[in-house]
């Protein structure tokens, strides 16, 4: 290794290791925040155009629903209802009746609910 790139002294390591630790903990602290944070951009597209029959129709759909967009953004599917915290069987209940309603501002508050959802999944620790 060329000398100058030798670090001078023992003091010089450790705060050299320091900095680049408290990097690694920012750098894994913001890329955390942006994985954790789920848009549902297919249902916001649609909740700002006029509600139709066809939304109706999905919204009655568990798995095409805005819950049923958060599964597929997780990678995950719905075997039965009861997989999900009940919580989020409100919220999708909720969505459902709004759409039904063409309510798209009530739509949209119950959509960006169940983004902030930490888990819409019962037993998390059974996707793991």
């Amino acid at each position: 290794m060329p000398r100058h790139l030798l670090l001078a002294d023992k003091n010089t390591k450790v705060q050299l290791d320091n900095i680049l630790k408290i990097v690694r903990v920012f750098h894994t602290q913001k890329l955390d925040g942006i994985l954790d944070k789920i848009e549902l951009s297919d249902w916001r597209q649609r909740l700002r155009e006029p509600l139709t029959v066809s939304e109706h129709a999905l919204s009655d759909n568990w798995k095409s629903c805005a819950l049923g967009e958060r599964m597929k953004k997780e990678g995950r599917d719905l075997d039965r209802v009861k997989d999900l915290t009940p919580e989020a069987v409100k919220l999708g209940f909720d969505f459902a009746t709004a759409v039904k309603k063409r309510d798209s501002s009530a739509a949209l508050e119950i959509l960006e609910q169940i983004e902030r959802l930490p888990t819409i999944w019962r037993n998390q620790q059974d996707f793991q």
